[in-house]
């Protein structure tokens, strides 16, 4: 990478460390400050100029020497984050690179790789794409403090269930065992056990909804408080974390792959 590359990614990982205390007093005032919402947009605008510099990169040392002048002048580059293949076309169109675009397909077929329909794992390019582009043209995109109230029971030597507001989820080892008239109903209301139902070895109380006390097994319950990024609904700290590691991975790979350092 080059060195104007990495400081911009190691601010944007500063920024992250200020938006992670930030938080913290957000926990304590259980609202979401204006501070907050700044900062988030600040992580994906830094983000966001990372990808474009290097796609601009590549642009300058692999193609631009091979097209018309007129087109260089034309051209408009960005890192691509399209919603379907179409779309993806259309935006490396605007390279003005037709004339030599068949040279380089393994650069295509690596900016393919990364779009956020290929892959659910790709999802947060679009949403730091969005938060970026609204910040600087329209608005920073608001925020929303969420909490949820989750319980884990865990068994002595493996096995876990955890249970939150619409979701069951299994640990290693975990189980769910189902007596007569057991179930496991998602409603308005949250999870909620009924009839005769065991988690990793424990009975349910089905008045309480908690464990019957059990030798070996426990029973853990806490609040998750999210910070939910607008019409997306992910969480703002995830999503910062996920998307600083993915572009400074993106920008490596690029520089390695394609001698952009």
């Amino acid at each position: 990478m080059t060195p104007n590359i990495v400081t911009t990614l190691d601010r944007a990982e500063e920024l992250l460390k200020d938006l992670l205390e930030e938080y913290e007093t957000c926990l304590r005032s259980k609202s979401v400050s204006d501070r907050a919402i700044q900062l988030t947009h600040d992580v994906c605008e830094k983000l966001r100029s990372v990808l474009d510099r290097v796609a601009r990169r590549y642009w300058e040392i692999h193609i631009s020497p091979a097209i018309a002048e007129a087109d260089r002048k034309d051209a408009l580059i960005y890192f691509p984050i399209a919603k379907d293949v179409r779309s993806l076309d259309s935006f490396l169109g605007r390279w003005r690179w037709k004339a030599v675009r068949a040279q380089h397909q393994d650069l295509y077929d690596y900016l393919l790789a990364q779009q956020p329909f290929t892959s659910p794992k790709n999802q947060w390019l679009a949403v730091v794409s969005d938060i970026a582009n609204k910040g600087k043209h329209i608005d920073l995109v608001p925020q929303k403090r969420t909490e949820e109230r989750r319980t884990t029971v865990t068994k002595e030597g493996g096995g876990s269930v955890s249970w939150g507001q619409d979701s069951l989820e299994f640990g290693p080892g975990g189980s769910v065992e189902f007596g007569p008239g057991g179930q496991i109903v998602f409603g308005p209301g949250g999870v909620r056990f009924t009839g005769n139902i065991s988690v990793v070895g424990a009975p349910i109380d089905t008045g309480s909804q908690q464990i019957v006390p059990t030798l070996g097994v426990t029973q853990k319950i806490e609040t998750w408080v999210s910070f939910l990024l607008g019409e997306h609904g992910v969480n703002a700290t995830g999503l910062c974390k996920e998307a600083c590691a993915g572009t400074r991975r993106i920008a490596v790979e690029m520089s390695d792959k394609f001698g952009l350092s």
